[in-house]
């Protein structure tokens, strides 16, 4: 499992399109829409070094081929593939690289993203955790049964 990060990607002057990625795909959507329309939830351009507990969403299941997934998701130019442009070859393992490096960064994070959320009641709770038959709120709060 990986964790992921929650963003705000501002397409166009109207569009501003709420995502959950893999930490190494910042970089990505830096390079397609620039990366001053990258934002945490909270509106700061979002870096992968300047990730805060806050800025983590969860985990998600790893992917057999990250290299496959992500060209595949994210395509490219007549330059080539985006995850090519900026991580390089598969064979040079640029990504590989990358992905261990962030996957450390935000594993250190996750204890103060845990210990936070359990404060403050704003992490997401397994339906069997809730006690309300699975039904959550937009907030991830379980919501009174009906």
């Amino acid at each position: 499992m990986s964790y992921v990060i929650s963003a705000k990607v501002r397409r166009d002057a109207h569009t501003t399109t709420p995502v959950t990625v893999r930490p190494h795909e910042i970089a990505i959507l830096q390079h397609i829409f620039g990366a001053e329309n990258v934002h945490t939830l909270e509106g700061k351009v979002l870096d992968a070094k300047t990730l805060t507990p806050a800025d983590i969403a969860g985990q998600s299941p790893d992917s057999e081929d990250e290299f496959a997934r992500l060209s595949a998701k994210y395509g490219g130019d007549k330059k080539g593939s985006f995850v090519e442009q900026i991580y390089g070859p598969r064979a040079s393992g640029g990504l590989d690289k990358a992905i261990e490096n962030l996957s450390a960064v935000v594993a250190k994070l996750v204890p103060a993203a845990e210990s936070g959320a359990s404060k403050s009641g704003r992490g997401r709770k397994p339906a069997a955790e809730s006690g309300a038959a699975g039904q959550t709120d937009n907030t991830g709060n379980a919501s009174p049964e009906v």
